[in-house]
C-alpha cells in the first residue's frame, strides 16, 4: 500500500488521483508531521510519497526515523527545491527517490514501480555526483590522516606510549603505575605532547589519539607509529 504525506493538499490530491489507478493507495493523505508518525505506526506501507518540506527543518535527515518506524518502508522524497547535494544526502539516509514537484504526473507510477523493486530513482547524473562527493570526502580524510600522522611522529615512543593511555583515560597516576615511572615525568612527557602537536589539555590530547587511532585502521589497517614499542 502507498501513503501519500504533503503539507500542499492540492498537490497531494494529484498525487492520489495519478496512483489510485495502478496501485493500493492509503484513502486518506497526510498533512503534517505528528500525523504522519502516528499512521505509520499503525499501517503498514510498502512505499511513502513524502512532501520534504512536511518533515521539518531537519529534512532530509528525519529519513532515518522513519525507517526507524517501518525499516522495509520504500520512501520517495518530493522536493519543491531541489538540490543536487540534498538528493545525495536523501539517497543515503535511505530514500529510494528524489523527485521535483514538477515532475510529469504520468511518471509517478514509474517511480513507484521502480522503488517497489528495491531500485534507486534519481537524477541520471547522480552516480557521477556521489562518485565526486566520495573523492571529496576521500582527499579530507586522507589530509586529516598526514596531519595526525605528521603529529604522531614527533613523539617518542614512550610518549606515544603515554599519549595513548592518556587516550584510554588512564589518570597521570594509573599511567605512572603502568609504566613504572613517577607521576612527575609523566607530567613532563604530556607537557612535551603537548607542546609537539600543539594542544593545551588531556581532553584535546585524548580526542587527539582517538580520531588519529580510527583515521589509522581507516588508511594503514594498523596501530599508529610507536603503539607497539616500549
Amino acid at each position: 500500500m502507498i501513503l501519500i504525506a504533503s503539507s500542499d493538499a492540492a498537490i497531494a490530491t494529484l498525487w492520489h488521483k495519478e496512483l489510485e489507478s495502478q496501485f493500493s493507495v492509503y484513502e486518506v493523505d497526510i498533512h503534517e508531521r505528528r500525523a504522519l508518525d502516528l499512521c505509520l505506526k499503525k499501517v503498514p506501507f510498502e512505499v511513502l510519497v513524502v512532501d520534504l518540506q512536511l518533515l521539518g527543518e531537519s529534512g532530509v535527515n528525519e529519513i532515518a526515523s522513519l525507517r526507524d518506524i517501518q525499516p522495509q518502508l520504500h520512501i520517495v522524497i518530493m522536493a519543491k527545491v531541489p538540490d543536487e547535494r540534498e538528493e545525495i544526502s536523501a539517497i543515503i539516509f535511505g530514500a529510494k527517490a528524489y523527485c521535483h514537484f514538477d515532475i510529469q504526473l504520468s511518471l509517478l507510477p514509474k517511480v513507484i514501480n521502480t522503488v517497489m523493486a528495491n531500485e534507486l530513482w534519481v537524477d541520471r547524473k547522480f552516480v557521477t555526483r556521489l562518485l565526486l562527493e566520495i573523492e571529496d570526502i576521500t582527499q579530507a580524510k586522507h589530509q586529516e590522516a598526514k596531519h595526525l600522522d605528521k603529529g604522531i611522529a614527533t613523539m617518542t615512543p614512550r610518549e606515544c606510549e603515554i599519549a595513548g593511555l592518556v587516550a584510554t583515560g588512564a589518570s597521570n597516576r594509573k599511567i605512572a603505575e603502568q609504566l613504572s615511572i613517577s607521576e612527575r615525568t609523566v607530567k613532563a612527557h604530556l607537557g612535551v605532547i603537548f607542546r609537539k602537536i600543539g594542544i593545551t589539555d588531556r581532553l584535546q590530547l585524548a580526542l587527539y589519539m582517538n580520531r588519529h587511532q580510527q583515521i589509522t585502521s581507516i588508511w594503514h589497517g594498523s596501530k599508529p607509529p610507536h603503539q607497539d614499542k616500549h
